[in-house]
């Protein structure tokens, strides 16, 4: 229950609830009052001034009155005193909310003031630093120069900078920075960082300069995303450039000095055919992880049984197998449960898989595929998965597998047809279904790759 503090006397409080009156702080409150009353009422009595009856009706009206007044002055001071616990209490809530949402943005936010030294730094900020730099000097915590000097800047009066920084430790990061001038007014401090400004700190910081506010943004994803794009761009103007440039040289060649040699024109013209078959392969598998990418983020809604979709898997890939003298191999468990999926795109998947183990792992003349199902947690998973047993991938290349136009031996991937981007359109197929594929290589005896897929329930 809440109290009100009406006086102290020898060290002792006497309180009283807010809900009614403390008598006796009223007493004390009114005891001048009092006194020169009954000193004025006793001196008219003495003097033969008034009748003693009248001097005491006196002495308890006018009593009275400053009782009733000290009562109101009190009510006042009463609603006074909640009025100001109400507003700071608050107070203190919001500037609480207000730190809480600062600490929760992603972004670093630091206010220095015009000394230089840091007032506040979210927890963003204190992850960028590694550590609390609360009342230290900037400089001794931020080394960037381009961001020092963007601050000194701002401090003598510019207007608001922006700029990018990159840190290489621990990991390459980069930050778009913006440090624009802080209010400096003792009200705006203390809302900003109510923990660590107190009212006279803050109003210490009037007349020292310009206060700065720095906000860091990471832009790592984005510059990665960019990068991405542009080296697409490059590597998929490149492979549509080398075919196109041999079918051009091949025609020219054709119209000029090979006009007429019947036999040069044949083999020509099978040239030119397949380099055109390639460029057709490249746009095919262009447009289809377009396709993909657009769908990536739409759960497929159809069903796929999996032993049909191997069976028809193997059918278009044993002409190439017998021509190259691979044998394929299937082993699947009989209860082997139905997957959701598009069965295309799974299609897809499977050929890719499969293909590749017959055309680069075809020194060792078979290839195996194999099934099983796995209960886990909340899902149960299908896997399949393709085994070769050809040369192998060395260690270093197979976390780059599946990055578009990767390739281990490019004239290789090249001579068989292979555009670059067969793993990378599987791995966006199985994010759309919720899969994941792991490689295992052994040089000198194999690669297996193994895809899971949910079950459909």
């Amino acid at each position: 229950m809440d109290t009100y503090v009406s006086n102290q006397q020898n060290g002792q409080s006497r309180t009283g609830e807010t809900g009614g009156p403390d008598w006796w702080g009223l007493v004390m409150r009114a005891r001048t009052v009092l006194m020169l009353a009954f000193v004025v009422f006793v001196a008219t009595d003495l003097l033969g001034l008034t009748s003693l009856v009248w001097s005491v009706v006196g002495w308890f009206a006018v009593g009275a009155s400053a009782l009733l007044l000290a009562y109101q002055s009190d009510i006042r001071e009463r609603r006074a005193v909640a009025s100001a616990q109400v507003n700071t209490a608050k107070t203190q809530e919001l500037n609480g909310v207000g730190t809480s949402v600062l600490n929760l943005l992603p972004d670093a936010i630091v206010l220095v003031d015009g000394r230089g030294r840091i007032l506040f730094q979210n927890e963003a900020a204190a992850q960028f630093t590694g550590r609390s730099a609360v009342g230290k000097l900037l400089g001794n915590t931020f080394r960037e120069p381009s961001l020092l000097q963007a601050v000194e800047r701002v401090r003598q009066g510019e207007e608001a900078q922006s700029f990018e920084i990159e840190r290489s430790q621990p990991v390459e990061r980069h930050f778009r920075v913006l440090v624009t001038p802080a209010d400096t007014t003792p009200v705006a401090l203390t809302a900003i960082a109510p923990n660590v400004i107190s009212a006279p700190d803050a109003a210490s910081v009037n007349g020292t300069g310009i206060a700065a506010l720095l906000v860091l943004h990471d832009v790592t994803d984005a510059k990665r995303i960019e990068q991405m794009r542009v080296d697409f761009v490059a590597n998929a103007s490149h492979e549509l450039k080398t075919p196109l440039a041999s079918v051009s040289g091949f025609i020219e060649t054709l119209q000029g000095p090979a006009r007429d040699d019947e036999e040069a024109r044949e083999r020509f013209l099978a040239i030119m055919a397949e380099q055109t078959n390639r460029m057709k392969r490249l746009i095919s598998d262009l447009l289809s992880l377009s396709r993909i990418e657009l769908r990536e983020h739409q759960p497929p809604k159809g069903t796929v049984d999996v032993r049909q979709l191997v069976k028809d898997v193997v059918d278009a890939v044993t002409p190439i197998a017998q021509r190259d003298g691979v044998a394929v191999s299937v082993a699947l468990p009989d209860n082997l449960p139905k997957i959701r999926g598009d069965w295309d795109e799974l299609h897809q998947v499977v050929l890719n898989l499969v293909d590749n183990a017959v055309k680069y792992g075809r020194t060792g003349k078979k290839v195996e595929i194999t099934g099983e199902l796995v209960s886990e947690t909340e899902q149960t998973m299908v896997t399949l998965s393709v085994r070769d047993y050809g040369p192998g991938i060395s260690r270093q290349h197979i976390p780059r597998l599946t990055e578009r136009f990767y390739r281990i031996d490019a004239a290789t991937s090249r001579e068989r047809g292979g555009t670059g981007l067969g793993l990378a359109i599987v791995k966006h197929i199985l994010n759309r279904h919720g899969g994941e594929m792991v490689v295992e290589s052994d040089l000198g005896h194999g690669t297996k790759f193994t895809i899971s897929l949910p079950s459909h329930k």
